[in-house]
């Protein structure tokens, strides 16, 4: 049995931790991304992309960007990392390996030379020395390929991870050329790109999936001319909408569509739904309102932000999953003592805002070593398991229990006074007593209350020595 629960907390570690690196790594991507000019010479955009890449995946030494020209070359426009200077270089472009919207690895030693001319294989061998293996990932504007970014490793493969954040950066890529292709207006097209780039920067908030798409409704409505209103949904409920008074029943039954981007032409005015569906979990949408069609580069918009808000809401919700899991102790399913020196700090700031007392509340059981001599260690994995849910059920929701020890559990009374302390301890003694075990359920106690001022340390000390007078005291009685 304990394997099996060590077994399973290495797997959510190692699963937090991946999300955890998911996390950071889009943050470099979308500082990296929202610090361009969109007036900027192409090649200053690639290196720059080429740089970001590089930051997020750290099994590539070296890398490059090529491009297809108007006149049908092959062309470095960045690289980094290579003893050799491609920038410039040009090829047929019959010899450019045309990667997709999804990365592929490219086994450099496995690699067809007789595909490539003489020349051409002698300057890559002499580039890509001690490579083994390539990740690659295209360059679209829509459905047409303009290149690839191609990152170089030593190493024999890519780790999911590098797949997944070198794609994302590659869709982000494409958009970016979509609308410098297709959008003429120097100043709209700025304005557009600052869209992109401020409901990027919404990822980087610690906030709910709800208020994150709240959020992203109210920048969309303001970054942009288009859209009048709009409403965001969860399933058929609506959690919030802007100058959105009545949605027609076609449109709501289309949120049922699968496709990401939706447009429907109804009553006069247009609509376009951005639908946001993650297996196993609700789906969202948004439904924004406008006077007049949506030009496609901006729908080209929306399609990249759901792309991303998607992956968003999947990872930001089996994050959740997993951290809960791991800061939950598996036998009482009370917190851990690792998430209390988390949490505590926290909740010492929000005591100092709203000038609020809590009370700590440590309970030692009594008598568990003999529990486990006598009945045996399943038996006194019961009574602990029996203790905190009765302490649940004494206490409100939202008065976290932790287990900080063996036998050893700290409540806080959020937003309590000390005196009212008493009351809660007499109502657990009682319901203690309805638990149907042979023999009685007590503990030892102390309580300190904390206003966020005086250190967490002095308070736990405090709570801690009055748990131990209790103690003491018990056992004089029972001599």
């Amino acid at each position: 049995m304990l394997t099996t629960a060590a077994v399973l907390f290495f797997l959510m570690k190692k699963k937090i931790a991946f999300y955890t690196r998911l996390e950071k790594s889009f943050d470099i991507i979308v500082e990296g991304l929202s610090k361009l000019d969109p007036e900027a010479p192409e090649e200053e955009f690639f290196q720059n992309i080429l740089d970001i890449a590089m930051k997020v995946v750290p099994e590539a030494n070296k890398g490059s960007v090529s491009r297809i020209t108007e006149e049908g070359d092959w062309i470095f426009v960045a690289s980094k990392g290579h003893t050799v200077d491609l920038f410039g270089r040009k090829f047929p472009a019959r010899y450019l390996f045309r990667a997709g919207k999804e990365p592929v690895e490219v086994n450099f030693l496995e690699y067809d030379n007789g595909f490539l001319p003489d020349e051409m294989w002698d300057f890559f061998k002499k580039t890509l020395r001690g490579t083994r293996m390539s990740l690659v990932v295209g360059l679209f504007a829509g459905d047409e390929f303009l290149g690839n970014i191609a990152l170089d490793s030593p190493r024999e493969h890519f780790s999911d991870l590098s797949k997944k954040v070198l794609k994302s950066l590659g869709n982000l890529a494409s958009t970016y050329l979509l609308l410098k292709n297709t959008l003429k207006r120097e100043q709209y097209l700025q304005r557009v790109l600052k869209t992109i780039f401020t409901l990027l920067l919404l990822f980087r908030k610690q906030i709910s999936i709800e208020d994150f798409l709240n959020e992203a409704l109210q920048k969309i409505l303001e970054s942009t001319h288009y859209f009048v209103g709009g409403a965001v949904f969860r399933e058929n409920e609506v959690i919030s909408s802007v100058a959105l008074e009545e949605i027609p029943q076609m449109i709501l039954k289309s949120k049922e569509g699968t496709g990401k981007i939706e447009t429907i032409e109804e009553g006069g005015k247009y609509y376009v739904i951005v639908h946001l569906e993650v297996e196993e979990l609700p789906s969202y949408s948004i439904i924004f309102t406008s006077k007049t069609s949506v030009e496609p580069s901006f729908l080209g918009v929306l399609n990249t932000f759901a792309e991303i808000t998607t992956i968003y809401i999947k990872e930001h919700q089996l994050h959740q999953k997993y951290r809960e899991i791991a800061l939950r102790d598996t036998l009482t399913g009370a917190y851990t003592r690792h998430y209390f020196n988390e949490w505590i700090y926290s909740h010492m700031a929000w005591l100092r805002r709203n000038q609020k007392t809590s009370v700590l509340v440590i309970f030692d059981l009594d008598g568990l070593k003999m529990i486990n001599d006598t009945y045996g260690h399943l038996m006194g994995d019961k009574t602990l398991k029996e203790f905190v849910r009765i302490l649940k059920e004494t206490v409100r929701e939202s008065d976290p229990i932790f287990r900080y020890g063996g036998d050893e559990f700290l409540l806080v009374l959020v937003d309590s006074k000390k005196e009212n302390t008493p009351f809660t301890i007499n109502r657990l003694r009682k319901n203690l007593r309805k638990i149907n075990l042979p023999f009685e359920v007590d503990f030892s106690v102390g309580y300190e209350e904390i206003d966020g001022f005086i250190p967490i340390e002095k308070a736990l000390a405090r709570a801690d020595d009055l748990l131990y007078r209790d103690k003491f005291r018990k056992r004089g009685e029972n001599k």
